[in-house]
């Protein structure tokens, strides 16, 4: 199983620090886990090309031994997180609003 924790900001005020905060509590209690901003891997629009970098991404992380993976998914909330998770064999979502 993997966990999965997407955290969003429907006004996209940029709370990818608390997740990148979140991401590294969890490695720096030496818990093997990813980190992924969805802004940061494809261009506004093309959604397709997000989708596949994060399915790269997370066999990557995978490979190296990571069952947890922490997401920043901008203004994208609990529809889209549940879509990408899908995208993670055996992961367990939780999805949170950021800022708060």
């Amino acid at each position: 199983m993997t966990e999965v924790i997407w955290l969003y900001d429907p006004a996209e005020r940029g709370q990818s620090a608390e997740a990148w905060a979140m991401y590294r509590d969890l490695f720096t209690n030496g818990t093997k886990a990813g980190y992924i901003d969805l802004h940061d891997i494809g261009w506004h629009g093309d959604e397709r090309l997000v989708r596949r970098n994060f399915e790269a991404l997370w066999r990557i992380y995978a490979a190296a031994g990571a069952r947890h993976l922490v997401v920043f998914g901008g203004a994208a909330g609990g529809e889209v997180a549940r879509e990408y998770a899908g995208l993670v064999p055996g992961a367990k979502l939780t999805v949170r609003r950021g800022g708060r």
